[in-house]
């Protein structure tokens, strides 16, 4: 028994120096994992931060809209610097080059804001190519700089093709495409004709007020009937003199 027990305290005590000289490689196989481990938690906290902050300015916005009262100057700075904040933190996202863009776009008292603008959408829909809000925001810009070209025909197809459904996108290809419809191409106006048949389906009267404006009731007329229940009498007035004028 005593031999056995002196073998035995042999054979652990040479496992433990085998480990003791392994110790070293493991310690280097341990530090990479706990510090890429470490690395990704505190990537994980940015991020979380940064989507945060990505969506309360997006929520601040959307009560611009809602309320149709222009932010002040200092709360479009604040907001502005709260986004650059979380791109900074995570550089690839499209939501905050959008956000920065609607910002941009608003200070048009700014020297060169559209044409910041247009950069921040440039870089939000090369990080997200399917977002319709993206597009039509370069289709708008290039709208109010003059720019009715290509890029804007472009801009303004991929908006009407993404975001078929989507009332703000509808709301800008109709509106937007109805001001050009002599200047664009015919593949051009095919989109914003589909995308009037869409929104007549959704909100005719709203259809039928944009083409007002823009001298296109024709374009919105001829799809009363994709959305018989919807109009209201003076709508069906309106088309009724358009057809006979």
């Amino acid at each position: 028994m005593a031999a056995t027990r002196s073998t035995a305290t042999r054979a652990r005590t040479a496992a433990g120096l085998i480990d003791v000289a392994l110790a070293p490689g493991r310690l280097l196989v341990a530090v990479p994992v706990v510090a890429t481990l470490a690395w990704l938690a505190v990537h994980a906290v940015r991020v979380g931060e940064a989507g945060s902050i990505v969506y309360d300015a997006d929520k601040e916005m959307a009560t611009w809209a809602a309320s149709g009262a222009p932010p002040g100057p200092q709360t479009l700075s604040w907001v502005e610097a709260d986004v650059e904040r979380a791109r900074a933190a995570t550089p690839g996202d499209p939501e905050a080059e959008e956000l920065l863009g609607e910002l941009a776009a608003r200070q048009i008292d700014r020297a060169g804001s559209l044409d910041e603008a247009l950069r921040h959408f440039a870089r939000a829909v090369l990080l997200r190519p399917t977002s319709p809000y993206s597009w039509a925001a370069i289709a708008d810009a290039r709208y109010r700089k003059g720019d009715t070209g290509s890029t804007f025909e472009t801009a303004l197809r991929r908006a009407a093709e993404l975001g078929p459904a989507e009332p703000e996108v509808q709301r800008t290809v109709v509106d937007l495409g109805l001001a050009t419809w002599d200047e664009v191409a015919p593949a051009t106006r095919e989109a914003v004709e589909k995308t009037v048949t869409g929104a007549m389906k959704r909100d005719a009267a709203e259809v039928l007020q944009i083409a007002g404006r823009r001298g296109r009731l024709a374009v919105a007329c001829r799809h009363l009937a994709d959305a018989p229940r919807r109009v209201d009498s003076e709508g069906l007035t309106t088309c009724s003199r358009e057809a006979t004028s």
